[in-house]
């Protein structure tokens, strides 16, 4: 009867996936995982057939990651603003994460550019949202979401590359402006731009999103 084995499968990947956290994707290979669990290789060909499952493992349990935290945007209001926000934040707490994620490519069917399926629930809901807040047409509510998105995804590649530090304030008033840019210009071409609503926008998306459960 076969010994078993030392390491579980949970195990190995768990130590694949700090690996990629300090080192990127590309520094996820045999022997430094191996080195990481304190042995040879031998155990992670016990569960894997090759190098490119286990990084298979590791880009899902980042995903996961990622996913859960981003849908968190859902419980607060606005959920729009919320979701940019923590789309940056996200970047520049977990880099490598992000960097494997959103700036290498995958096979995922892509919603919004560089946003894959996973999000497209979320992506749906905060269109709606924007189209309510603003009072536009869906296809602009769909514009400014994108239009805010993209923003979002260039701060955060900033942030990854290191050539950029934006704090907390900064980032929300930057996708204020977007998103207030954004609405102006629909609002123009729809039917006049409304002073009085536009300041009570501005007042309103300033603010740093809330909770729903605190407001």
């Amino acid at each position: 009867m076969p010994p078993k084995p030392k390491y579980k499968k949970e195990e190995i990947v768990a130590a694949a996936y700090q690996l990629m956290c300090e080192r990127g994707i590309e520094g996820v290979v045999a022997r430094e995982v191996g080195k990481c669990l304190g042995t040879t290789t031998a155990p992670i060909f016990t569960y894997f057939n090759g190098m490119d499952e286990l990084k298979a493992e590791v880009y899902r349990m980042a995903s996961k990651e990622c996913n859960d935290y981003l849908r968190e945007s859902a419980n607060y209001v606005p959920a729009f603003k919320e979701f940019g926000m923590r789309w940056i934040r996200f970047a520049k707490e977990n880099p490598r994460v992000y960097e494997m994620l959103f700036l290498t490519g995958n096979e995922k069917m892509q919603v919004l550019g560089f946003i894959n399926e996973d999000f497209r629930g979320l992506i749906e809901s905060m269109e709606v949202e924007v189209e309510k807040v603003f009072h536009i047409s869906a296809k602009n509510a769909a514009e400014l979401v994108k239009d805010m998105c993209v923003y979002a995804q260039g701060i955060a590649s900033i942030c990854v590359s290191g050539t950029g530090i934006f704090s907390e304030e900064e980032i929300s008033e930057s996708i204020s402006r977007i998103c207030l840019s954004r609405v102006m210009g629909c609002q123009f071409m729809e039917d006049g731009i409304d002073e009085q609503r536009m300041k009570v926008m501005m007042a309103n998306l300033g603010a740093a999103p809330q909770r729903k459960s605190e407001i």
